[in-house]
C-alpha cells in the first residue's frame, strides 16, 4: 500500500511539473516608463524588473513606454502600445507550448540581470583596469587578440581616445597584405565579410589608430570566420532560435547575444547587443545588459554611445 501511495505521489508531482512549474504566467524582464499592474482584487502597483504576473492580473502601459515579458514557457513578448492588457489574453497568444532553447537563453538573460547577479558581477570585475593582453597601453579594442565569428558581419568597438576626431582602420590578410584602409569618426566599425574585398577572406587582421597619430595604435587583432565544420556545431540551435525569434525585436536580439556569449562567440554577441540597443535606444535595460557583458569579459566598465 505504501508503495502505491509513493508512486501516486511521484506521479502527481510530475504532472504538476509538466505544466508551468513556475509560480507565474509572465515575468517582467525589462520596463521603461510608469507602467503598472493590478490583481483582480488589488490596486495598481508599479511594474519592476522581476515582477511576476499571474492569471487574473491586468497590465497598464503608458504612451512611449516599453515592456518586455518572459512567458512561463520562456517565450519573450514585447509590449509597446499604450493600453491595458489582460494577462489571460496575453497567455492565450503564447501558442506552441514549450519553446525549449528560447526559454533556456531567455532565462539566462533574466538571471544575469537580477540585482544580486549584477552586484556580484560588479564586485568581481569592477577592479579590473582593462589591461591588454599585450602588456602596453594602446587603443583598447573590445575583443580578444583572436576572435571567431559565426556571422558575416561583426561590429568591433574600442575605447574612445581623448580629442580624437577620426580613426583610421587598416584591414590585412594573413600574409600582412593590406586589403583596405578606411576611416570613421565613431569608436566602432562593422566588418562585413559580404564586401567584395573580404568575401574570400577567412581571417582578417584589423588595426585601429587615431588618424594623424603615430603613437595611438591598437596593435593587430584577428577576426577568424568559422569554417563549415565548426559552424555546424552551432547551426542547429541557432536555426531553432532564429525560427522562433523576430530579428527586429530588441529583446530577441538580447537572447541571441546570450546564445553567442554562452558559446564564446563574443564578437557575434557584441554585435547582437549593439543591435538590441539600436532597436530600442531609449530603453536603458539593453544598455545596462551590454555594460554587464563588457564587464564580464573584462573589456570595459562602461560604454560610450
Amino acid at each position: 500500500m505504501k508503495t502505491k501511495l509513493f508512486v501516486l505521489a511521484i506521479g502527481l508531482a510530475l504532472c504538476s511539473y509538466s505544466g508551468y512549474s513556475q509560480d507565474y504566467v509572465f515575468k517582467v524582464l525589462a520596463n521603461k516608463g510608469d507602467n503598472t499592474y493590478k490583481s483582480a482584487s488589488g490596486s495598481w502597483e508599479a511594474l519592476k524588473t522581476g515582477t511576476k504576473l499571474v492569471s487574473g492580473d491586468v497590465v497598464k502601459t503608458i504612451s512611449g513606454s516599453y515592456l518586455a515579458l518572459i512567458h512561463a514557457t520562456g517565450k519573450p513578448l514585447e509590449l509597446k502600445e499604450a493600453k491595458e492588457y489582460k494577462i489571460d489574453d496575453l497567455n492565450s497568444q503564447m501558442s506552441g507550448g514549450e519553446t525549449g532553447i528560447v526559454g533556456k537563453y531567455a532565462n539566462f538573460v533574466a538571471s544575469k540581470m537580477a540585482p544580486e547577479e549584477r552586484e556580484e558581477n560588479r564586485k568581481k570585475y569592477a577592479s579590473v583596469t582593462g589591461a591588454t593582453e599585450r602588456g602596453f597601453d594602446q587603443i583598447k579594442v573590445f575583443m580578444k587578440t583572436t576572435a571567431d565569428v559565426f556571422n558575416n558581419t561583426a561590429i568591433i568597438r574600442w575605447k574612445p581616445q581623448a580629442n580624437a576626431e577620426a580613426y583610421e582602420l587598416t584591414l590585412k590578410n594573413i600574409f600582412d597584405d593590406v586589403i583596405m584602409v578606411t576611416e570613421t569618426s565613431d569608436n566602432y566599425y562593422k566588418v562585413d565579410f559580404n564586401d567584395s574585398r573580404l568575401k574570400d577572406i577567412d581571417l582578417v587582421i584589423v588595426n585601429v589608430k587615431v588618424k594623424g597619430s603615430k603613437e595611438s595604435n591598437s596593435g593587430d587583432y584577428a577576426i577568424q570566420r568559422l569554417n563549415e565544420d565548426d559552424s555546424q556545431k552551432y547551426k542547429s540551435e541557432l536555426d531553432e532560435l532564429s525560427a522562433a525569434l523576430d530579428p527586429n525585436s530588441a529583446i530577441n536580439n538580447l537572447i541571441l547575444a546570450e546564445f553567442y556569449e554562452q558559446n564564446n562567440l563574443l564578437l557575434d554577441a557584441l554585435t547582437s547587443y549593439e543591435t538590441a540597443i539600436q532597436k530600442s535606444p531609449d530603453v536603458d535595460y539593453f544598455k545596462d545588459a551590454y555594460t554587464e557583458f563588457l564587464m564580464r569579459n573584462q573589456w570595459s566598465d562602461q560604454i560610450s554611445k
